[in-house]
């Protein structure tokens, strides 16, 4: 699961290894975030991941925690055979960290990091592309003009793709070796021509765009050679002149 909590610019994405948390569960998780949120609101942006281990053997659940403020990357964790206590108390050690970082911040890693964020805003989603266009392309299977249509999203697209990389260490330190931004960004736009008839009406397109970068780059990092060789002739028949 994974969320934007605007109130504190806040992004947050739970994983579980080796179990299955409920949607009860993890709605009171998201809740129990607040004190972390209040505690981060005064950044520009923060990125949190929360995983959650169960081992078998032991019965015990092991919450990990990353942080990435701008100019620092906190990481702390807890361990009980109850994943509410392990959680709780994850997220207090990980409050204080930062209000520790807060009180001795590093001031030159947060200016860099806020000129990066400042560019990024810079770029902002545009306006919802004409949905009757797409959904026409779609159903006459032309990936060309479907491609077409979404022009005004490519560099908006390209940044947030840009930016969900760094989130994957092992995939960023791929980039230029193997992995390129702009087969990801393809098999982003592939995927979106696929699953288009099945997208919730209710939901912004931007915002549909975004949720299929993490999945685009799971299957490209599972299966590099085959996606590169849609994505590259994805690149072909849309650039192909017109005959």
């Amino acid at each position: 699961m994974q969320y934007s909590d605007d109130r504190y610019h806040l992004h947050v994405r739970f994983d579980t290894k080796h179990c299955q948390v409920p949607a009860d569960e993890l709605i009171r998780m998201q809740q129990g975030l607040q004190p972390l949120g209040e505690a981060v609101q005064d950044f520009s942006n923060s990125d949190l991941w929360i995983t959650i281990i169960h081992h078998a053997r032991s019965a015990i659940y092991h919450v990990e925690a990353k942080l990435k403020l701008p100019g620092q990357t906190l990481f702390t964790g807890d361990q009980n055979t109850y994943l509410d206590t392990a959680f709780q108390r994850c997220v207090r050690k990980l409050v204080r960290r930062v209000e520790a970082y807060k009180e001795h911040p590093d001031k030159k890693a947060v200016e860099t990091a806020e000129r990066q964020a400042a560019l990024h805003r810079e770029v902002v989603a545009p306006a919802d592309a004409d949905t009757g266009v797409l959904g026409k392309a779609v159903y006459s299977g032309d990936y060309r003009t479907f491609r077409t249509a979404l022009a005004g999203y490519e560099e908006w697209l390209r940044n947030r793709v840009g930016r969900w990389v760094q989130r994957y260490p092992e995939a960023e330190a791929q980039v230029g070796h193997g992995l390129a931004l702009g087969d990801l960004l393809e098999e982003v736009y592939l995927n979106a021509f696929d699953g288009y008839a099945q997208r919730p009406a209710e939901v912004p397109l931007h915002d549909w765009l975004e949720g299929l970068i993490d999945p685009s780059l799971k299957v490209l990092l599972r299966h590099p050679d085959e996606e590169r060789e849609n994505t590259s002739l994805a690149r072909t028949l849309r650039e192909a002149p017109l005959g």
